[in-house]
Protein backbone atom coordinates (compact mmCIF):
# COMPACT_ATOMS: atom_id res chain seq x y z
CA UNK A 1 0.00 0.00 0.00
CA UNK A 2 2.83 2.74 0.92
CA UNK A 3 4.64 1.39 -2.12
CA UNK A 4 1.17 2.56 -4.42
CA UNK A 5 0.70 5.44 -2.64
CA UNK A 6 4.20 6.99 -3.07
CA UNK A 7 3.90 5.86 -6.82
CA UNK A 8 1.09 7.47 -7.30
CA UNK A 9 2.31 11.00 -5.71
CA UNK A 10 5.53 10.63 -7.74
CA UNK A 11 3.41 10.03 -11.13
CA UNK A 12 0.83 13.18 -9.98
CA UNK A 13 4.10 15.48 -9.29
CA UNK A 14 5.45 14.60 -12.61
CA UNK A 15 2.24 15.75 -14.39
CA UNK A 16 1.53 18.36 -12.32
CA UNK A 17 5.07 19.62 -13.50
CA UNK A 18 4.13 19.47 -17.04
CA UNK A 19 1.23 21.60 -16.19
CA UNK A 20 2.97 24.15 -14.77
CA UNK A 21 5.75 24.11 -17.61
CA UNK A 22 2.66 24.28 -19.99
CA UNK A 23 1.40 27.21 -18.01
CA UNK A 24 4.72 28.98 -18.11
CA UNK A 25 5.53 28.44 -21.49
CA UNK A 26 1.78 30.05 -22.70
CA UNK A 27 2.90 32.89 -20.08
CA UNK A 28 6.49 33.49 -21.82
CA UNK A 29 4.83 33.01 -24.84
CA UNK A 30 2.68 36.42 -24.02
CA UNK A 31 5.62 38.05 -22.56
CA UNK A 32 7.71 37.82 -25.48
CA UNK A 33 5.00 39.12 -27.84
CA UNK A 34 4.72 42.31 -25.33
CA UNK A 35 8.35 42.35 -25.46
CA UNK A 36 8.58 42.51 -29.03
CA UNK A 37 6.02 45.06 -29.37
CA UNK A 38 7.48 47.31 -26.58
CA UNK A 39 11.04 46.96 -28.97
CA UNK A 40 8.20 48.29 -31.72
CA UNK A 41 6.68 51.00 -30.25
CA UNK A 42 10.13 52.39 -28.51
CA UNK A 43 11.86 52.34 -32.25
CA UNK A 44 8.52 54.02 -33.66
CA UNK A 45 8.95 56.85 -30.99
CA UNK A 46 12.36 57.54 -30.41
CA UNK A 47 14.77 55.80 -27.28
CA UNK A 48 17.46 56.65 -25.10
CA UNK A 49 20.16 54.01 -25.41
CA UNK A 50 21.15 53.36 -22.43
CA UNK A 51 17.95 53.32 -20.72
CA UNK A 52 16.11 51.03 -23.22
CA UNK A 53 19.32 48.52 -23.87
CA UNK A 54 19.51 48.06 -20.20
CA UNK A 55 15.60 47.41 -19.29
CA UNK A 56 14.92 45.13 -23.17
CA UNK A 57 18.42 43.33 -21.89
CA UNK A 58 16.59 42.21 -18.41
CA UNK A 59 13.52 41.04 -19.86
CA UNK A 60 15.09 39.67 -22.17
CA UNK A 61 17.31 36.98 -20.03
CA UNK A 62 14.52 36.81 -17.75
CA UNK A 63 12.75 35.37 -19.95
CA UNK A 64 15.72 33.03 -21.33
CA UNK A 65 15.67 32.28 -17.93
CA UNK A 66 12.23 31.08 -17.61
CA UNK A 67 12.83 28.98 -20.53
CA UNK A 68 15.35 27.09 -19.41
CA UNK A 69 13.35 26.34 -15.96
CA UNK A 70 11.06 24.93 -18.55
CA UNK A 71 13.14 22.73 -20.06
CA UNK A 72 14.07 21.50 -16.54
CA UNK A 73 10.47 21.14 -15.32
CA UNK A 74 10.20 19.13 -18.37
CA UNK A 75 13.48 16.79 -18.11
CA UNK A 76 14.95 16.65 -15.48
CA UNK A 77 18.77 15.82 -15.46
CA UNK A 78 22.09 17.05 -14.38
CA UNK A 79 22.71 18.83 -17.78
CA UNK A 80 19.72 21.22 -17.62
CA UNK A 81 19.96 21.90 -14.27
CA UNK A 82 23.41 22.86 -15.21
CA UNK A 83 22.06 25.37 -18.11
CA UNK A 84 19.34 27.33 -16.17
CA UNK A 85 22.47 27.77 -13.37
CA UNK A 86 24.76 29.07 -16.33
CA UNK A 87 21.48 31.41 -17.76
CA UNK A 88 20.35 32.58 -14.88
CA UNK A 89 24.38 33.80 -13.66
CA UNK A 90 24.65 35.21 -16.84
CA UNK A 91 21.65 37.01 -16.68
CA UNK A 92 23.05 38.51 -13.09
CA UNK A 93 26.72 39.22 -15.07
CA UNK A 94 25.21 41.58 -18.03
CA UNK A 95 21.98 43.26 -16.76
CA UNK A 96 22.98 44.18 -13.07
CA UNK A 97 25.58 46.43 -12.32
CA UNK A 98 27.64 44.81 -8.66
CA UNK A 99 30.81 45.08 -7.85
CA UNK A 100 34.10 43.62 -9.03
CA UNK A 101 33.72 41.33 -6.28
CA UNK A 102 30.34 40.53 -7.67
CA UNK A 103 31.68 39.63 -11.21
CA UNK A 104 34.50 37.91 -10.05
CA UNK A 105 31.91 35.65 -7.83
CA UNK A 106 29.81 35.29 -11.04
CA UNK A 107 32.70 34.45 -13.11
CA UNK A 108 34.00 32.10 -10.78
CA UNK A 109 30.95 30.11 -10.85
CA UNK A 110 30.39 30.34 -14.39
CA UNK A 111 33.92 28.45 -14.25
CA UNK A 112 32.76 25.57 -11.69
CA UNK A 113 29.18 24.91 -13.40
CA UNK A 114 31.72 24.33 -16.65
CA UNK A 115 34.17 22.57 -14.80
CA UNK A 116 30.97 20.32 -13.12
CA UNK A 117 29.40 19.33 -16.91
CA UNK A 118 33.12 18.48 -17.84
CA UNK A 119 34.48 16.73 -15.60
CA UNK A 120 31.86 15.21 -13.13
CA UNK A 121 29.67 14.04 -15.75
CA UNK A 122 29.47 10.62 -17.35
CA UNK A 123 28.94 10.50 -21.03
CA UNK A 124 25.82 8.73 -20.10
CA UNK A 125 24.26 10.78 -16.94
CA UNK A 126 22.15 12.29 -20.19
CA UNK A 127 21.03 9.82 -22.41
CA UNK A 128 17.60 7.75 -24.00
CA UNK A 129 17.50 4.21 -24.69
CA UNK A 130 15.85 1.57 -26.65
CA UNK A 131 15.10 -1.98 -25.95
CA UNK A 132 15.31 -4.46 -28.78
CA UNK A 133 15.52 -8.27 -29.38
CA UNK A 134 19.15 -9.69 -30.06
CA UNK A 135 18.26 -11.18 -32.90
CA UNK A 136 17.63 -8.13 -34.89
CA UNK A 137 20.18 -7.34 -37.31
CA UNK A 138 22.68 -4.81 -36.11
CA UNK A 139 21.85 -2.61 -39.73
CA UNK A 140 18.07 -2.42 -38.63
CA UNK A 141 18.66 -1.36 -34.74
CA UNK A 142 21.04 1.36 -36.37
CA UNK A 143 18.35 2.74 -38.64
CA UNK A 144 16.04 2.30 -35.90
CA UNK A 145 17.53 3.32 -32.93
CA UNK A 146 19.56 6.09 -35.19
CA UNK A 147 22.75 5.10 -33.69
CA UNK A 148 26.21 4.14 -35.78
CA UNK A 149 27.17 0.65 -34.07
CA UNK A 150 30.17 -1.03 -36.67
CA UNK A 151 29.07 -4.39 -37.37
CA UNK A 152 30.66 -7.47 -39.79
CA UNK A 153 28.42 -8.36 -42.44
CA UNK A 154 24.52 -9.83 -41.23
CA UNK A 155 25.60 -9.48 -38.00
CA UNK A 156 22.77 -9.22 -35.29
CA UNK A 157 22.57 -7.58 -31.70
CA UNK A 158 23.65 -10.74 -30.12
CA UNK A 159 26.68 -11.31 -32.32
CA UNK A 160 28.01 -8.17 -31.73
CA UNK A 161 27.13 -8.01 -28.16
CA UNK A 162 29.18 -11.26 -27.43
CA UNK A 163 31.42 -11.11 -29.67
CA UNK A 164 32.32 -7.34 -27.94
CA UNK A 165 32.35 -9.18 -24.45
CA UNK A 166 34.71 -12.08 -25.79
CA UNK A 167 37.19 -9.13 -27.47
CA UNK A 168 36.84 -7.46 -23.62
CA UNK A 169 37.04 -10.82 -21.73
CA UNK A 170 34.11 -9.58 -19.79
CA UNK A 171 31.11 -12.05 -18.39
CA UNK A 172 28.07 -12.65 -20.62
CA UNK A 173 25.38 -11.86 -18.40
CA UNK A 174 22.45 -9.50 -17.93
CA UNK A 175 23.31 -5.66 -17.54
CA UNK A 176 26.99 -6.57 -18.67
CA UNK A 177 27.97 -3.87 -21.26
CA UNK A 178 29.67 -2.82 -24.39
CA UNK A 179 30.39 0.77 -24.75
CA UNK A 180 31.40 2.57 -27.97
CA UNK A 181 31.47 6.42 -29.43
CA UNK A 182 28.13 7.66 -28.35
CA UNK A 183 26.15 4.50 -27.44
CA UNK A 184 26.34 1.71 -25.02
CA UNK A 185 24.80 -1.93 -25.57
CA UNK A 186 23.54 -3.60 -22.32
CA UNK A 187 22.43 -7.15 -22.00
CA UNK A 188 18.98 -6.90 -20.70
CA UNK A 189 17.37 -10.29 -20.63
CA UNK A 190 19.19 -13.84 -21.27
CA UNK A 191 17.66 -17.37 -21.38
CA UNK A 192 19.87 -19.64 -20.17
CA UNK A 193 23.58 -18.58 -22.39
CA UNK A 194 21.44 -17.35 -24.75
CA UNK A 195 20.86 -13.20 -25.15
CA UNK A 196 17.69 -12.50 -26.15
CA UNK A 197 17.29 -9.05 -25.08
CA UNK A 198 19.63 -6.01 -25.78
CA UNK A 199 19.27 -2.73 -24.43
CA UNK A 200 20.39 0.25 -26.79
CA UNK A 201 21.82 3.35 -24.83
CA UNK A 202 22.35 6.61 -26.55
CA UNK A 203 24.20 9.41 -25.20
CA UNK A 204 22.25 13.06 -25.46
CA UNK A 205 25.81 14.78 -25.90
Amino acid sequence: MRKFLQDSLTETAYYLELILSAILGLALLALSTLLFADLLSSLAGGIQADTFIQNFLSRAMTLAVGVEFIKMLCKQSPSTVIEVLLVAIARQLIVEHGSSSDYLIGIISVAILFAVRKYLFTQFDDSNNIIMRASQKVKVANIIARVKIPSEGSETLRDFVTRKLNEEEKTIAIGACVYLKNVALRIDNMHGELITRVEIIKSIY
